[in-house]
This record gives C-alpha cells, structure tokens and sequence, in this order.
C-alpha cells in the first residue's frame, strides 16, 4: 500500500477468483467515497451462454415449470378468480422481481454458484450456498419422478384407445366400474400402483421406473457439457411449450361449454381478499413460482457477461412467468368447462397437481375428437415445462461444486454429469414404489416449502444486512450502468425478509398445529363402497422423516456460521456488523467484519481468509 493509503486507512478485498472474468475491489476510504473497480480478465475458463437470447429462455424454462399450469389455476379459482390477481401482482412487485433481481444480481457479480458467492461476501455466509445445492438435489430427487410419469402418459397416448377412457374389467364388481371415474382409477392403480399407505412400499412399478430412466437420459443429454448443451437445449424446451399452450387454447375456447369455464375462472369475488390465506397462498405462489431460494438463478446468472442489464433480465423473467400462468388458466379452466358440459365434472370440484393434469383433464382430452392427438400435446407440453426446471435446478447444484469448488478437477465434465444422474437415478428408485406417491407428498410439503423460505430469508440478510444494499448498488451500476430502483434496496433490506419471516412463520405454525393430510388408495375397500381413496393425515413415521429433510437442507447455515469463525470475536462482530447497518448502509470492508486495523489486506478466495 502507499503511504496514502495507510494514512486513510484503505481496506482492499479481493472477491474474485483467478479463474473469474473480473477481479473486484472494495475500497473504503476516509477521505475519498467508496467505490467499486473492476479489471476484466482476458478469458472466462467457467464457460458461459452461447447469447443472451439461451440466457433468458434458461432462466424462463427454469421459472415456468408444472406449477404454473397445475397449481396458479386451481388457487386463482379457491381465492375469488380475478380478485386473486390483485394480491398476486402486489407479491410480485413486492417479493418476486427484488428476489429474482438480487439472485441475478449476486450471480452475475461475484461470477460464482451459489456457495462461492456467499461465501465472497463473508465466509460465516457459507451454509447458504450449501444449502441451496442440497435443497435442489432434493428438488431433483423427485421433480423427475413427476416427468416420468408424464412419459408413461405421453407413450400410453399412442394407443387405439386411450387407457384412461374406459374401464378394462367392465364386470359390476369392477372398482373401476363402481367408482365411475376410470381417469382416477387408472391414475392411482396402474400409473402410481399404490399401496395401502406410506410405509407399504409393494406393488413395485416397473413402467414407471423406465420411463424413469429414459427421464434421466434426456436431462443427461441437456446438462452433460453445463450451460453449453443446455443452453441450445432451451431453444426447443422453453419454447415449444407455449406452441402447444397455444394449440391447447385455440382448442379449449372452442369447445362446448369453455365459456363457463373461463368465466368461473376470471369472475372475481373482492370479498375474498379480506382473507389472509388469500395473501398468503399469493406470495407462496410468487415466490416458488420463480424458483427462488435454489441457487439455480445464481449459476445462471454467473455465465453471463459482467456487463449486462440485470435488472432488464429480472423483469422479463418475471413477468413472462407470470403471464403464463395468467394465460395457462384459460387453457385449464377452457377445458374443465368442457368437461363440466359433458356432465364428467364440476367446476366447484378443487383440483390441483397430479388430480388436475393425470385425472380431470384426462377425463375432457378423452371426449373430444381425436383425443390422442390432444393427449400427446398435452403431455408434451408437461414434459417440456419439467425438463427445463429440472436440468435448471440440476445445474445449479452442479455448478457450486463441480465448476466452482472443482470436487472433480482431473475428470471430463461430461462424466461429473452422468455421475449426477446415475447416482440421482438410483436414489429416485423407490419413488417407483407403491409409496413413492406418499414419499412425493413429503418431499413437496416440508421439503421443498420450510427450507426453501430459510434460504431465501439469509439470502435478504446477506445482501441487506451484511454485504449493505448501498454497496450491492454500487455493483449493480457498474455492471449495468444504472443504479436499481430505490424500491427495490428497501424490499432486499425490509419488505421482502418481512413478508418471508410472514410466510415462514405461518407454515411452520399450520404445519404444528395440524399435520398435513394425503390421499390413500383404498380400491374400493367392501361390495358397497364407489370411493378408491381417501384423505388421512400423515403418520408420526412421515411427519418425521419430513423434518428431518427440512434439517437436512438448513442445517449448513449455522454449522458453517461456527466453523468459519476465526476466533471467539467472529461471530460478535459478525451480527454486530448486522446492528450497526440498521441505522446506515454502511460499505462492506472485512474491517467492520474481523474487526482488524484497517492497513491489514485481506484476500477472500472460496471463502479463505488470508493476510498479506
């Protein structure tokens, strides 16, 4: 350091590593203002996008998933049709573009995954990271068990006659004949093979499983070179699902009855918004809807280039998620319109998840003309929208480890990804089972609902209480040469934790309080009975085994919070830091944080702290 800059007490710190595009250097100075530097490096050896255009489409098939088409439909309907908007636009002004515009953001500085990246920030901040890579193979674990099935619904399409149309055993005593419904009947008895409950794991499906395998090989084809194969994947699977949405839609709207069904839909009841649980399901949608809180927008966003437009990117994303969802209510509710007209159904039935996309609407695609033909687009467009989600969420565990944390420096990328999927692969097995739906039902309501919320939250505390918004401004303009929108520093530091801890606080009390329910296969239990499931809670064994996930998947945050202190002081100063930014953005230096003398260099790399 020059004399100068001893005198004014200069704290340097080198947040990149020297295989990132840029190295950058915090400064605080007493006499001059902080300010952010960048040097640019000659090669990126990360890889990165092709262009822009795989960019966006990557980060818009990872947000518009399954959900979007099966889940935002069926609460815009619970929760007052068109009223439902008005909460569900205010979270994402509020939640879902500051969250999605701070995931891009932090990515596309630090040039790292999801554990480098917090880590860069303060090396106590790196559970987070952790976190993220194991609540997205998690994520993976399962979500491809759902394209499975989708697989084994698109090949069974090819059939003369529809399996799920009528009823194979057509004597009285059938189950399938007493129940009248041979879209559930076929759902649960020869897609699931369900068992009696959620520690029966008989009844082995050995269709599901190999579709279960060509799902895995499809993912492996995208993600087996990272965002160079994906991104030319997204071109036709981020795509090609708005085709078939399109078909879909010119299709339904002109079915007998889809009038009924769009204005049931859309037919708004302001009534409703005085009930919290409205609030409350809009913002859950918002925020998984987005894939927040999974680190995979983070992977995304560090391939691109250090100047860009990140706040651009975050809007169009957003937007263009939710617009789908918006848009897929039409096609869904068009076409449950339909099915309440050929006296099938009823609108007042709630369904939502595999009962809306494997049972009611199959029971409308089987009645109209030609219903292969609507039965393959449909299951198209599902396989599509989770095979961008799942590639997404998967390179977003991979790229913290294998690019970032080289675990596997000596060994070709294309082997680290088939590792991935046949390790994955082998442990989504039993999800093939009798109980693998049951399995499924605690993975979605504790593992990916709980954790994921905890994620998130650190990650608002990491930039707003931490690193200090002011400082993450800074680094937003030079990347983009425009500062963020003032509200959006006051959502990352206080709207956005607030409605979190809101959301947090109020599942994890619902879910004490009452133990979350699922459907049971029962078949048909005596001579007399027509219903072949019924709704049980779930055992103290699931209960269980649901916290331990959650456990799993939050308990990096303080494990590494401990064993990256340097010494008894560390963590003191570390959440006094957090105090003292509550009554100014104060700029991130390692000073404040190790409480060291301010001529010290401090070099951050992976998380390591080092004097020179």
């Amino acid at each position: 350091m020059t004399d100068k800059a001893e005198e004014a007490g200069e704290v340097h710190v080198n947040l990149a590593a020297s295989n990132k595009i840029s190295d950058v250097s915090l400064v605080k100075s007493d006499e001059d203002p902080p300010k952010v530097e960048v040097q640019p490096k000659e090669k990126d050896e990360r890889g990165a996008w092709g262009n822009k255009v795989e960019y966006l489409l990557a980060c818009i098939g990872l947000a518009v998933g399954l959900g979007n088409v099966w889940r935002f439909p069926y609460l815009c309907q619970k929760h007052g049709g068109g009223a439902f908007l008005v909460p569900y636009f205010i979270c994402l002004i509020l939640e879902g573009i500051p969250m999605m515009y701070l995931e891009m953001a932090v990515g596309q500085f630090f040039r790292s995954g999801s554990i480098n990246c917090w880590s860069k920030i303060h090396p106590m901040l790196r559970g987070i990271g952790v976190g993220c890579v194991c609540i997205s193979l998690l994520l993976c674990l399962y979500y491809v068990v759902i394209i499975a099935r989708c697989f084994l619904y698109f090949f069974n399409s090819f059939r003369a006659v529809l399996p799920f149309t009528k009823c194979v055993d057509i004597s009285a005593a059938s189950c399938c004949v007493k129940s009248g419904d041979a879209a559930e009947y076929y759902w649960w008895n020869d897609v699931l093979n369900a068992s009696s409950g959620f520690d029966d794991v008989s009844n082995f499906n050995w269709k599901l499983l190999g579709c279960l395998a060509f799902a895995w090989v499809i993912v492996y084809i995208c993600v087996f070179k990272g965002v160079e194969s994906s991104g030319k994947a997204v071109y036709f699977t981020a795509t090609f699902p708005y085709v078939c949405l399109i078909i879909l839609f010119f299709r339904g709207v002109t079915l007998p009855g889809a009038g009924d069904g769009v204005l049931y839909y859309i037919k708004p009841s302001f009534e409703r918004l005085g009930d919290g649980q409205v609030w409350l399901d809009a913002a859950t949608q918002i925020f998984f809807s987005l894939s927040l809180g999974f680190g995979a927008l983070v992977a995304f966003a560090s391939y691109v280039p250090y100047k860009n437009s990140v706040g651009r990117d975050a809007m169009i994303v957003s937007i263009v998620n939710c617009g789908t969802s918006v848009f897929a209510g039409f096609v869904i509710y068009s076409i449950l319109g339909y099915r309440q007209h050929m006296g099938i159904g009823n609108l007042e039935e709630e369904a939502s998840g595999s009962g809306l996309a494997f049972v009611a609407i199959s029971q409308a695609v089987s009645e109209m003309s030609a219903p292969f033909i609507w039965s393959l687009l449909f299951f198209t467009m599902l396989i599509l929208l989770g095979l961008d989600s799942e590639f997404g969420t998967l390179e977003g565990a991979v790229t913290p480890l294998v690019i970032d944390m080289k675990l596997f420096p000596n060994v070709r990328k294309e082997l680290v990804s088939a590792g991935f999927a046949v390790v994955l692969f082998v442990l989504g097995i039993g999800f093939c089972s009798g109980g693998g739906e049951y399995m499924i039902v605690i993975f979605d309501t504790y593992g990916m609902n709980i954790p994921v919320l905890i994620l998130a939250l650190s990650e608002c505390l990491a930039i707003g209480w931490v690193f200090g918004t002011d400082n993450m401004s800074k680094a937003i303009t030079d990347m983009q040469g425009s500062p963020p929108p003032k509200y959006i520093t006051i959502c990352w530091k206080y709207i956005s934790p607030f409605l979190l801890i809101v959301i947090f606080l109020v599942t994890f009390i619902q879910n004490m309080i009452k133990a979350p329910s699922y459907n049971v296969y029962t078949g048909c239990v005596n001579a007399t009975s027509t219903d072949i499931v019924k709704e049980v809670p779930l055992p103290w064994s699931a209960q269980l085994l649901g916290w331990i996930i959650v456990v799993f998947a939050v308990i990096p945050i303080p494990i590494f919070m401990v064993l990256n202190r340097k010494s008894e002081a560390d963590l003191g100063a570390f959440f006094k830091s957090i105090i003292m930014s509550v009554k100014e953005d104060r700029y991130y230096d390692m000073e404040s944080l190790y409480q060291r003398p301010a001529k010290v260099l401090f070099n951050v790399e992976d998380g390591v702290k080092t004097e020179t």
